[in-house]
């Protein structure tokens, strides 16, 4: 028996002579999406430093969020204190007889950032929330080895944030 060839759609079919793509074609086009790789690396790796300051503000402003919402609705004085000795900072809750102090969170400031509180105790810098909403107010000001600046501004009156980036 004769076997018949199978008839190929024409967009399979190569030019006379041609059997496919050389080596050196290859090698181009992955040297190309090589050097495009490393171009991406290198601006996610920037853009990196930026990124850890600003998940940084949103966690603290989230933290302070918390604060305040806690102390209005359990009737507690809750205090946000930062520690530059030991690079920590830490949330407590009081109650509004001072009887009793728990210590809600306390987590490290990352080595490349720096945590300011401008309005407050230079000793102890802290903030307080109190059961009706407001607070004792101030900025905290949170910096990075790289220049980046941003701020978390706390109302005396209503207690309520505010986030920016420092220009």
């Amino acid at each position: 028996m004769k076997k018949d060839k199978i008839a190929r759609p024409s967009y399979f079919m190569l030019p006379p002579g041609r059997s496919g793509f050389t080596l050196i074609e290859i090698i181009i086009v992955l040297f190309i999406i090589g050097m495009a790789f490393g171009l991406v690396g290198i601006y996610v790796s920037k853009g990196s430093g930026s990124l850890k300051i600003r998940t940084f503000t949103k966690d603290i402003s989230a933290l302070l969020r918390y604060a305040r919402s806690h102390a209005v609705s359990e009737k507690k004085i809750y205090c946000f204190v930062i520690d530059k000795n030991e690079q920590v900072y830490r949330l407590y809750a009081e109650d509004t007889g001072y009887k009793e102090i728990d210590l809600i969170i306390s987590r490290d400031i990352p080595e490349e950032l720096q945590m300011t509180l401008q309005g407050s105790d230079e000793d102890s810098p802290h903030v307080e929330f109190f059961p009706r909403g407001n607070s004792t107010g101030g900025v905290i000001e949170i910096t990075s080895d790289k220049g980046a600046e941003f701020f978390i501004s706390i109302n005396k009156i209503t207690g309520k944030l505010e986030v920016g980036k420092s220009e």
